[in-house]
């Protein structure tokens, strides 16, 4: 009796233990995606735990990846864009004032981009989600620029962290919308029958 008891406790603990501590572990086709897309990124390891933080099964194909880099690079448009206006609200530094002007309306391009990629997207209009996107890359350059032309302001480091995050993000979802536009070889089994 004993021991059927302690059968029992024992098989309960590692149940218990398994649904609380086991992460389902992504596909291999999922892996392949995600590297192939953080490779060309100025942090693969940002880029990895960007896609893992937002994955909701772990077979994602490329519609599910570039749904994320889109979410993802719209999320943080927006709330860099809104850092930047309160900033300039609050600052008393007019060189600083200046350059983060350029910057909100840099970055009020990057989001209006976005906006415009995530309507394509759910449009499934992967073409146009591309479309919008290329402007992006120009547009995050533009404000780094400003910061540090002369005259520079003693916070001219202000946006550095959330502007490399969304350098990333831009990379992230241009590779992914372009994958998902890079025509697929059809196998044997995929092949179209002959009426």
């Amino acid at each position: 009796m004993a021991s059927a008891s302690k059968s029992v406790l024992v098989s309960l603990l590692l149940v218990v233990f398994l649904t609380i501590n086991v992460e389902p572990s992504l596909s291999q086709s999922t892996q392949q995606l995600i590297e192939k897309i953080c490779r060309s990124t100025e942090d693969y390891g940002f880029c990895r735990t960007t896609f893992q933080a937002h994955l909701k099964s772990p077979n994602a194909d490329i519609v599910a990846l570039t749904q994320i880099t889109v979410e993802v690079a719209v999320d943080h448009s927006t709330k860099t864009h809104n850092f930047i206006r309160q900033t300039i609200a609050t600052t008393k530094d007019p060189i600083l004032k200046k350059a983060l002007s350029e910057c909100e309306n840099a970055y009020g391009l990057i989001m209006q981009a976005f906006d415009l990629a995530a309507v394509s997207f759910f449009s499934r209009d992967y073409s146009s989600v591309e479309k919008e996107e290329r402007i992006t890359p120009r547009a995050e350059a533009s404000c780094r620029a400003t910061l540090t032309t002369p005259p520079i302001s003693k916070q001219h480091g202000i946006l550095d962290e959330r502007s490399r995050e969304m350098r990333i993000f831009i990379v992230m979802s241009l590779n992914a919308v372009q994958d998902l536009l890079r025509p697929r070889s059809l196998g044997p089994a995929a092949a179209p029958a002959l009426l």
